[in-house]
């Protein structure tokens, strides 16, 4: 199994057929009918199961695709991040965060930093984040906290620092919100949507923890785009929790998207935290956890 493997089994993943894919690469179908069973050969696991017209991932196959997917990520990112050694000074940080809202804390940071910090940004789900600043992979991440439950994160060997505080508000489309609040009974008709670009159920919890029994963890979806949520909650399709002062910045008039305070939860609080491990930080994770609750405050 190597690399181009993984490449065009993703692309028949996405495209659904072998002909579209070898009609992307100027080659025969039947030579990437071979290339797959190759794989397949290799793996001792039906990946496809070839119908009439179509071909439909196995159960193995829906695990490989997210496997591969995350393997392509790390490599192409892999490559990025080496290129960057050879213009970048010497000091390097890796931090993480989670979602476009705290990416916007990210954007603040890299502004003030010295152009001779080498800053390497991943975007990883919470339980990621956490397990890769845990096993020195990351020098800090950004995490929500204290919404729905809490994290003990000084158990854990971690130190936090709070870099700001927002209450979660909802996102409904214009075209069913017909008050100036979002009532309990609505959020219960309709589906909850969430982004995470990984498989992640922190979020899921928070949700459902912070609505005590109103919604079911079955009705808390995620998506693995931002767009696809917003696009899910402009058309009426499910409604999603926002920062309330976050989302200023980032919503958009044309995604017809209101963002209403849930009526009857007045404590809809949350807070953003910098984490990095206890043991005394490098002097450049001080310098972050300054930086971001200065521009934050």
């Amino acid at each position: 199994m190597n690399e181009e493997l993984l490449r065009l089994f993703l692309d028949v993943v996405q495209l659904g057929s072998f002909q579209k894919v070898a009609e992307k690469n100027y080659v025969s179908q039947r030579a990437v009918s071979r290339q797959i069973q190759r794989l397949e050969q290799n793996l001792h696991t039906q990946l496809f199961e070839r119908k009439k017209n179509k071909i439909v991932l196995t159960p193995a196959g829906e695990f490989f695709k997210k496997r591969s997917e995350a393997i392509i990520n790390m490599l192409d990112a892999t490559e990025h991040e080496l290129h960057r050694f050879s213009y970048r000074g010497a000091t390097n940080l890796s931090i993480g965060y989670f979602s476009p809202f705290d990416g916007l804390f990210i954007h603040k940071l890299l502004a003030k930093l010295s152009p001779t910090v080498n800053a390497f940004v991943n975007e990883e789900s919470v339980e990621h984040l956490v397990s890769d600043v845990l096993m020195d992979n990351l020098d800090c991440a950004i995490v929500m906290d204290n919404y729905g439950f809490n994290n003990n994160y000084a158990q854990m060997g971690l130190q936090t620092v709070t870099i700001h505080r927002d209450r979660m508000i909802i996102g409904i489309s214009e075209r069913l919100s017909h008050n100036n609040e979002v009532e309990l009974a609505t959020i219960q008709k309709m589906p909850v949507t969430y982004y995470s670009n990984e498989d992640s159920s922190y979020l899921k919890q928070a949700f459902t923890s912070s609505l005590q029994g109103i919604v079911r963890p079955a009705e808390v979806l995620r998506v693995p785009t931002y767009e696809q949520m917003q696009m899910l909650v402009g058309s009426g399709q499910a409604v999603a929790f926002y920062p309330e002062k976050l989302i200023k910045v980032l919503q958009n008039p044309l995604e017809n998207i209101r963002y209403l305070p849930l009526a009857g939860k007045s404590n809809q609080s949350f807070e953003f935290k910098l984490i990095f491990k206890v043991e005394k930080p490098h002097d450049i994770v001080q310098k972050v956890a300054k930086i971001l609750q200065l521009s934050n405050n």
